[in-house]
């Protein structure tokens, strides 16, 4: 426990210590120390912790990975407080057969105990570890989204190294602000793709857009292939992309048209997509 003068020090200062630590490289060690250090930390540094949730299907079996679930979702489960602090999922996939992981009764109750937190999480990551990998089953992960407090708490969307992602994305999170592309093909057809999913949604008003080697999904919200525009460009203020990708560059000029009353900063760049302005 923590002896003087530092057992003295008030929540706002503890809070204080654990934001600063919180902004050192390898932050997470450093903060599963100081939270097993002392409880007087636990609470401030449980809220850096669990602000980004990661979940997914990575190296390891369907029981590792079901195990490692279920043990967030304990956690989450006794310590309401610790629910609240989850701002960004992220979903990593590894392997081509992945629909069983959207389907499991694990992962759908962790979803829902989100829900039921008072401050949903706003930012969703799903990145693929290959880029010829991408969702086995599109249509039931759209439907799963629209059916989660995704559809009205997304706010910033961050996609990488995913084939064939679809449009709809988009138009089931009407709040969605900020999107993040590396290493992202679009969907070819949608006709499997019930009419709901699109047809008929306000198009979410993007305010930024930063993208590497995704000129089909970038090219698709400029001319989408139904009759439903995707993304609203008239309140984009941030573009990011590379100067050297022929295909990529290609689209600046539509979009910089489509923006041209709004767009406060236009960055060329060789580096790869960095998530991370909201978080």
């Amino acid at each position: 426990m923590l002896t003087p003068p530092l057992s003295c020090l008030s929540d706002d200062l503890l809070a204080y210590i654990v934001d600063h630590l919180a902004q050192i490289p390898i932050w997470t060690k450093n903060l599963y120390n100081l939270s097993l250090a002392d409880r007087a930390f636990t609470y401030f540094c449980q809220k850096h912790i669990f602000k980004t949730l990661y979940l997914g299907y990575r190296s390891g079996s369907r029981s590792d990975i079901i195990k490692k679930m279920a043990k967030i979702q304990g956690i989450l489960y006794d310590d309401a407080s610790t629910a609240k602090s989850v701002r960004i999922v992220h979903l990593s996939i590894e392997h081509k057969k992945n629909v069983w992981l959207f389907k499991h009764s694990t992962f759908v109750g962790l979803m829902k105990l989100l829900a039921e937190s008072p401050k949903l999480p706003h930012t969703l990551r799903l990145h693929f570890c290959k880029g010829e990998i991408g969702f086995e089953d599109p249509v039931l992960v759209i439907g799963r989204l629209l059916q989660s407090f995704f559809s009205q708490s997304l706010t910033v969307l961050d996609l990488k190294c995913c084939k064939q992602a679809s449009l709809c994305l988009f138009l089931v999170c009407p709040g969605l602000k900020e999107v993040f592309l590396d290493d992202v093909v679009a969907e070819k057809s949608y006709d499997q793709y019930p009419g709901h999913y699109y047809s008929g949604r306000e198009p979410p008003a993007l305010e930024r857009l930063d993208y590497r080697g995704s000129h089909t999904v970038v090219r698709q919200l400029l001319a989408p292939p139904f009759q439903a525009a995707v993304v609203s460009w008239s309140h984009l203020r941030f573009l990011t992309l590379s100067p050297h990708e022929r295909e990529g560059i290609a689209y600046l000029q539509p979009i910089l048209d489509a923006a041209c009353d709004t767009l406060e900063e236009l960055r060329l760049t060789n580096l790869r997509v960095v998530w991370g302005s909201a978080g």
